[in-house]
């Protein structure tokens, strides 16, 4: 085999990496291709807008416990 054989590009940073490599060295990404039906259920619910109303939440939760625990002696 010859030296360009063995080396590919990465496609997210586009360093040369070994042909068969699973990760990238240079940006550490994920190169195997992922089954999309095992996934699919969890990335529905990994966005930013689930993150922000879930801190929200936990916010006004928290100003909520902090209220009552400070107001209680009145």
């Amino acid at each position: 085999m010859s030296l360009a054989k063995e080396i590919a590009k990465c496609p997210y940073c586009k360093e040369p990496i070994a042909a068969g490599a699973i990760r990238c060295k240079h940006c550490h990404a994920d190169l195997v291709k992922h089954d999309d039906k095992k996934f699919s259920r969890l990335a529905k619910y990994n966005t930013f807008r689930v993150g922000f109303i879930c801190g929200i939440v936990f916010a006004v939760v928290i100003f909520v416990l902090g209220y009552l625990q400070f107001s209680g002696g009145d």
